[in-house]
């Protein structure tokens, strides 16, 4: 005789309401020191508070029409300081799913920013659907 399947219920609410629910995230290590972190794809106050740095570390509006100077602009003046502000805002405890860093961080994690932040960085961009080289061109599209 076939054994019968066993389902499990999943109740719908409750899912709904976990902390991350509303979010695509994944679970990235920390080098090789056996620690984790959850990075979250950036939501629209996320996306704000990265204008923003983009715009003071750029000192003009970033419009359609410049957003490929301004990237060049800001990427060699090798001031991480809008990635830092994103970064610090999608970076989540495993366990808690609160944030890793606060907003004050952000100056440190520019002086220190490095590969590995890049690389997580890249993770939410690709969780936002954002996964080529140009992500301030593909933001404007969609």
């Amino acid at each position: 005789m076939a054994r019968r399947k066993s389902t499990t219920t999943i109740d719908p609410r409750a899912a709904l309401l976990a902390p991350l629910a509303g979010f695509r995230h994944r679970a990235m290590p920390v080098g090789d020191t056996g620690a984790q972190v959850i990075v979250r794809e950036p939501g629209a106050d996320d996306w704000l508070t990265w204008q923003q740095h983009l715009q003071a570390a750029a000192g003009e509006d970033v419009t359609e029409e410049n957003a490929e100077e301004v990237a060049e602009r800001v990427t060699a003046s090798k001031d991480h300081t809008p990635e830092a502000a994103l970064l610090v805002r999608v970076l989540l405890d495993p366990d808690t799913h609160d944030r890793i860093f606060s907003d004050d961080d952000v100056p440190e994690v520019n002086r220190l920013w490095g590969p590995v932040y890049g690389r997580y960085l890249n993770a939410a961009f690709e969780l936002a659907g954002l996964n080529t080289a140009t992500p301030v061109e593909d933001a404007a599209k969609n």
